[in-house]
């Protein structure tokens, strides 16, 4: 076979793998063919192939092909090699720790967000989530985060349409409205998500920065709509962004405003956060 056969072939191999998305979970024979341009037959001898190497794997009810085992195999050495995420592990830990709250780091992929890491919290009522789990940007504290560093330009270019689509009732609908919360996330590098992604819960999200200033990952608090009051809400905002402060300056981010420079600076921060609310009851 010659080289440049080899290429076209590894080339529709990538692009059916790239068919699935987070709409898209399962994909058929024939859906796919359409898809890549390419005769049935051909589509079913690049899945059997993937098949058997645990690529992706095959419902046996419907016909339809995901996602496999193997590929999120691949998909954790990825993440186990970005230093994001060992340098985050003590921070995100003592968060976990002092506010008791579900803590996770997501990445920004193609409009959505993608859990990558987590600590969940110790409390019988609480928020649990799955390392992989896909949401839209808009629908979640961190992926506005992520939207607050594109341009009106780019933002427009993601979601053509003035509408977007709902994930629960309380979803923001209008990119107008988007936009105005985007402004406020530039400003006060925080952002919020009050069931827009799943019932019943909050989060609250700021951005971590590698050396070149370049917004690699988000960092949110996960908590349940119960325990949320505004004392709430402030405290838990400032926890978040020391702690995305303190991950940006290990990372090499050079921010002249972030005062904090170990984990302990957090400690003792929440500490007397808690005497004075301790005191005030």
């Amino acid at each position: 076979m010659k080289a440049n056969n080899v290429v076209k072939s590894l080339a529709k191999s990538l692009v059916l793998l790239q068919s699935f998305s987070n709409d898209k979970l399962e994909l058929g024979t024939t859906e796919i063919a359409r898809k890549m341009g390419i005769s049935k037959a051909t589509s079913h001898r690049i899945l059997k192939t993937f098949r058997e190497f645990g690529i992706l794997e095959k419902d046996i009810n419907t016909g339809k092909y995901t996602i496999g085992l193997e590929l999120y195999y691949l998909g954790n050495l990825y993440l186990r090699k970005q230093d994001f995420i060992r340098i985050s592990y003590p921070v995100v830990k003592t968060l976990n720790e002092l506010s008791d709250e579900t803590i996770l780091i997501l990445i920004f992929d193609r409009g959505n967000v993608v859990i990558v890491y987590k600590e969940e919290s110790r409390r019988d009522f609480r928020v649990t989530h799955t390392v992989g789990t896909i949401v839209p940007a808009y629908s979640a504290a961190s992926g506005k985060a992520f939207l607050s560093e594109l341009t009106e330009e780019e933002i427009d270019n993601l979601y053509p349409g003035q509408n977007l689509n709902p994930i629960t009732r309380k979803t923001i609908k209008s990119k107008a409205v988007l936009k105005q919360q985007l402004e406020q996330i530039r400003k006060t590098g925080v952002s919020f998500a009050r069931g827009e992604c799943y019932e019943g819960t909050m989060g609250i999200a700021s951005l971590l920065h590698d050396a070149t200033g370049r917004a690699i990952a988000a960092i949110s608090i996960m908590l349940q709509d119960f325990r949320i009051n505004q004392d709430t809400i402030n405290r838990l905002s400032t926890l978040v962004r020391m702690g995305a402060n303190l991950i940006s300056l290990r990372l090499g981010y050079n921010n002249a405003n972030n005062l904090v420079r170990d984990v302990q600076d957090i400690r003792s921060w929440w500490e007397q956060e808690q005497t004075m609310v301790n005191y005030l009851r």
